[in-house]
């Protein structure tokens, strides 16, 4: 059975002041060998492109091509929220889908996906107030990762029954990417802010 496979094996964690490539690769041969397993056995890489720290989603991308073009594996990468967007495990959601990752202060990276997971749009950085106005007449749910628009929602008195936070993907869900990714890494790029797929979102005036 399938489903029965899919599982993880090993899981290493490094946080952003380890995340240069120094430490990367050490620790990725030591997962492999405590897995028992081998470059050989890895049919796909998959890398998160985005948005994020500059210098850790530049390291991880470097890192996710280099052991793909040494042992000729295929590499793909997709954003933090397609990742949300694809391995989310919600059975009672329908409809459009926004995911929201913080940033900083009341800023948080924005976007939007179709019912059935498709992306309407690339990233866009928004702040709190700008992400109401958006989905104030929206029936989309709404996922963020932790719950700072939360608590930006309390202290402004605003409910949302629509909005799920603490958000975390199941070990169990990751399995779903290595389907769904497409996107081969020598047309992906790292979807950061200061690259042009990431537009400062400016509220219009309505009397313009």
């Amino acid at each position: 059975d399938q489903k029965k496979n899919q599982k993880t094996i090993e899981k290493i964690r490094l946080d952003h002041g380890e995340m240069i490539s120094e430490n990367v690769i050490p620790a990725l041969e030591s997962l492999l060998d405590n897995s028992a397993y081998c470059y050989s056995d890895i049919e796909k890489i998959i890398c998160i492109t985005g948005p994020g720290n500059y210098t850790s989603i530049r390291t991880g991308i470097a890192v996710a091509k280099s052991i793909s073009l040494v042992n000729d594996i295929n590499a793909y990468g997709l954003t933090q929220h397609e990742l949300i967007a694809q391995t989310l495990q919600c059975p009672s959601i329908e409809g459009d889908l926004v995911v929201i990752i913080h940033s900083s202060n009341d800023d948080f990276y924005y976007q939007e996906f179709e019912s059935n997971i498709q992306k309407k749009q690339d990233p866009i950085l928004l702040n709190a107030a700008d992400i109401i106005d958006k989905i104030e007449f929206s029936n989309a749910n709404i996922i963020e990762t932790g719950n700072e628009f939360l608590n930006y929602l309390i202290k402004k008195n605003i409910a949302l029954n629509n909005l799920q936070s603490n958000y975390l993907i199941p070990d169990s869900s990751l399995s779903k990417i290595c389907a769904t990714a497409s996107d081969d890494f020598s047309k992906i790029d790292a979807k950061y802010i200061k690259t042009p797929n990431f537009v400062k979102y400016t509220k219009k005036d309505i009397y313009e």
